[in-house]
């Protein structure tokens, strides 16, 4: 087997089915027939083994009922495949690929191809090799290579074919090997978070992996966090005993005696010289040329620092919160919880730039080194590498071959792009409509100069993605995937364009899976990618898995702790968890760095709400539409608390004024909004015309097909409102587990109304079984009422209230709640909740 870049063919198995001729894919349209790619797929499962005829047959026609294909069958297939493969084949000239071994066929060995699955195994036995020899840094970049290849299991389409089972599942256990054996040499090198990122993607497919589990511990407890090493070991206990039938082994019950030994250190005074915070550089004198050079020095330190994934760096937005703050080294120290400090200062001398830098311990403030670099103005730039290398050295953190690779490439020198693409990046930062705008000036000023440069190719495709609202979702996602493609056609390991084709992977295709699966690539490349883990806990949410959510925002603001988009996030994990008193802290942190952070303003109130705080609740939207009331957003977020309360008229009249002061075009989220309120106030073909005019905007807007599904059942057009509820469920791939509830709910009653029972009782066994959904105590209750299963609905309701479900809090004014208004038990709940009229 060749390798990649030499062979004639390669093939990809680990994940979706590809295959490229000559560095081309092979689209769909060219495979003759399904079962001619089968057959090639079959071969691959052994190169250089012969199959026999029964054993191809038996493969391409499993079902014992279907006639068997003859030989003459087989070798039509085989002449297919031949002929696509090699297209200038001439007849009777053997092929390269596919030989004849006795009565069957072949993939041949000895021809120019590459095959992902064999790549992966040979890497794999590389890594094995240096981890038996405890040689960690080597082990650790063959392992990281290796699993690169793993884009998702083996040929998941044929994911039931016998044929594909045995060596799916030595594939799947040899992934899992690789990565514990990966976390293990983290560990060694001392590089924690790394070793947790691998133990915890171990655990979450196999929760009772005891040395996983005994990595995580030591890692937690290495690290001094003794309260999550003992989490962790209670959820390995729970697992092993669950999967198993087994108590913990003597060694992982020591091993959590010790760690519980272990002298309670409180996290704000934890200091880890390897966390480190570039301060804002200072100027000396008031040229404007060298405050531009020390915040692009800043930025570019903080950028070239973080391709050290051994240093745990903190984000641009955090520090730049410190420029000119004049704080001692002990208080930023403390606030950003760090070990080591690295500042400096800028002068222009003589047209000469002059740069001190000095890299802090927190704990002792001695200086651990410091150097002055006199350049010329157009290198200044350029010493970045330098001093990132001599940072290194200092905290004794172990280079692997791609850091220091990326440290060489910092040493380079500054063109004129990566000037203009610097700029660009600091108004990227800003998360404005201004300065998105200005961002991709500058990165598109960057590519007229240099068209290949990765950084702004990543950057315009952030900003497109971004601009979302401001532009269309097609546009803005269309072209963050066009870009992003770019950079990584220059850059394969930009952290910035993984994460980029993540999102649109998400928000356009609908490919949860794939999209999870960039995002931890993304961090796995640059774990100090701070917006990366932000995504990636969004969508964590945004599919019901609110724990990993919550550890991921944390790991998140960490990096990036005072970032009001990272804490909104943070707050809404914890939301979603039903931990709504720490949500509210989270929410009010997120407004006091930025009290124009719209979503918190959402999220305040509606914690506060599920509470059943509504004087609160109320107070704090009116507050929003005082301090703001130009914004839309104040005006939508009190209409929808004083909605809940009953108070229909005020909340459309709210809404009216966020159409009024909106703006052209209305973004989406007030559109959407604008068609809840006239679906409650009863004014469906209103609710309607808004919610379309928001999907016209966004197609990917689940809820807004949910709201017009419910208008059309209100009017009794039930295959209207079913189509409706199929485009809502095929929206994020059908993972969206905030809305798929109301989806089954709502087919389940439109069945119920027609007298389909039967398929009602389906739509109520999907959610029965579906814990993850968010909503999902309250949707079967709504449609236990509609079977006409009265006590059981209302006890499926008492339980979504008593779980603070999220949408209880409409139960005063639910179109679907009406049937059950009457019941004494229901207005038992709404005068717990503090909505009874």
């Amino acid at each position: 087997m060749k390798d990649a870049e030499s062979a004639n063919l390669c093939v990809r198995v680990l994940g979706p089915f590809d295959v490229l001729l000559d560095g081309e894919s092979i689209p769909d349209s060219r495979w003759p027939r399904k079962r001619t790619k089968t057959l090639l797929k079959v071969l691959l499962t052994a190169p250089g083994q012969p199959f026999s005829i029964d054993q191809l047959s038996e493969a391409l026609l499993p079902s014992p009922t279907a006639e068997r294909a003859t030989a003459k069958n087989i070798q039509a297939r085989v002449s297919e495949l031949r002929r696509l493969l090699e297209p200038d084949l001439s007849r009777g000239r053997d092929s390269q690929y596919i030989v004849n071994v006795g009565d069957g066929y072949a993939f041949s060995r000895q021809s120019s191809y590459w095959l992902d699955a064999e790549a992966f195994a040979g890497m794999v036995d590389r890594a094995d090799a240096a981890y038996g020899r405890s040689e960690w840094a080597p082990a650790a970049e063959d392992y990281e290579e290796a699993l690169q290849l793993c884009r998702g299991e083996f040929l998941p389409e044929d994911l039931y074919a016998e044929w594909s089972q045995a060596l799916r599942a030595r594939l799947a256990e040899t992934f899992m090997d690789a990565s514990e054996r990966l976390a293990a040499c983290y560990l060694e090198l001392g590089r924690h978070r790394q070793a947790i990122h691998w133990s915890q993607r171990v655990l979450a497919t196999a929760p009772h992996r005891e040395s996983a589990i005994r990595h995580l511990m030591r890692c937690y407890g290495e690290i001094g966090e003794r309260s999550k090493a003992i989490e962790a070991y209670e959820a390995g206990v729970e697992a092993l005993r669950q999967r198993l039938d087994i108590d913990p082994p003597d060694e992982l019950r020591d091993l959590r005696d010790r760690i519980a030994r272990q002298p309670h250190r409180p996290a704000s005074t934890t200091r880890d010289s390897r966390r480190v915070a570039v301060i804002p550089f200072v100027t000396v004198g008031a040229d404007p040329a060298a405050e531009f050079l020390a915040d692009g020095m800043t930025e570019e330190l903080i950028y070239t620092l973080s391709k050290v994934a051994g240093l745990e760096v903190i984000a641009q937005t955090t520090v730049l919160k410190y420029k000119e703050a004049r704080k001692s080294v002990a208080e930023i120290g403390r606030e950003l919880r760090v070990g080591s400090l690295l500042e400096g200062s800028v002068q222009k001398v003589d047209g000469q730039g002059r740069i001190l830098v000095q890299l802090i311990d927190v704990e002792s403030e001695a200086h651990l080194w410091a150097e002055q670099y006199d350049r010329e103005i157009k290198d200044v730039l350029g010493v970045q590498g330098d001093i990132a290398r001599h940072v290194v050295s200092a905290l004794k953190v172990e280079l692997l071959a791609r850091e220091e690779t990326a440290l060489r490439e910092a040493e380079a020198p500054v063109s004129e792009a990566h000037t203009s693409h610097m700029k660009g990046w600091l108004f990227l930062t800003k998360r404005t409509r201004e300065g998105y705008s200005r961002a991709i000036e500058y990165f598109e000023q960057a590519l007229s100069i240099e068209p290949t440069h990765a950084r702004a190719l990543a950057g315009l495709a952030d900003a497109y993605w971004q601009s979302v609202g401001f532009i269309t979702a097609e546009e803005g996602y269309e072209r963050a995937r066009h870009y992003a493609r770019k950079a990584l056609e220059s850059d394969p390991t930009c952290a910035e364009a993984h994460a980029t084709l993540g999102r649109v992977a998400w928000m356009q295709d609908g490919d949860v899976g794939n999209a999870e699966r960039l995002f931890l690539r993304s961090i796995e490349i640059d774990p100090n990618y701070a917006l990366a883990h932000e995504l990636h806990a969004d969508l964590l949410v945004h599919t019901g898995r609110n724990k990993e959510a919550c550890q991921r925002s944390e790991i998140a603001l960490a990096l990036d702790p005072l970032s009001p988009h990272l804490v909104l996030t943070y707050a809404q994990s914890l939301h979603a968890s039903g931990r709504f008193v720490e949500a509210v802290e989270q929410y009010q942190k997120a407004l006091e760095i930025d009290p124009e952070m719209q979503g918190a303003w959402w999220g305040l109130w509606h914690s506060l709400a599920l509470q059943w705080d509504w004087d609160h609740a109320e107070a704090v939207t009116r507050k929003c539409v005082e301090d703001h009331p130009e914004n839309p957003y104040a005006h939508v977020t009190l209409s929808q608390c004083v909605r809940c309360m009953g108070r229909s008229e005020e909340a459309l009249a709210e809404i009216q004024t966020a159409l009024d002061v909106a703006g052209d075009p209305v973004p989406p989220f007030v559109l959407v909004h604008a068609g809840y309120a006239h679906y409650f106030s009863r004014r469906y073909d209103d609710a309607i015309h808004y919610s379309r005019q928001a999907l016209e905007a966004n197609p990917a807007l689940s809820f807004a097909h949910n709201t017009i599904a419910k208008c059309h059942i209100a009017l009794q057009r039930y295959d209207e409102a079913l189509a409706e509820l199929d485009a809502a469920e095929h929206c994020f791939g059908g993972a969206d587990a905030y809305w798929n509830a109301q989806v089954h709910m709502d087919r389940g009653g439109i069945y119920a109304l027609r007298g389909e029972m039967e398929n009602a009782e389906k739509e109520l066994a999907i959610l029965l079984r579906s814990s993850e959904m968010h909503n999902r105590r309250f949707s079967i209750s709504v449609l236990l009422f509609a079977l006409g299963r009265t006590e059981e609905a209302m006890d499926w309701l008492e339980a979504a209230t008593t779980a603070h479900e999220g949408f209880v809090i409409i139960l005063g004014i639910l179109t679907e709640c009406d049937p059950m208004r009457s019941h004494p038990r229901f207005q038992a709940l709404l005068e717990r909740m503090g909505l009874a009229t």
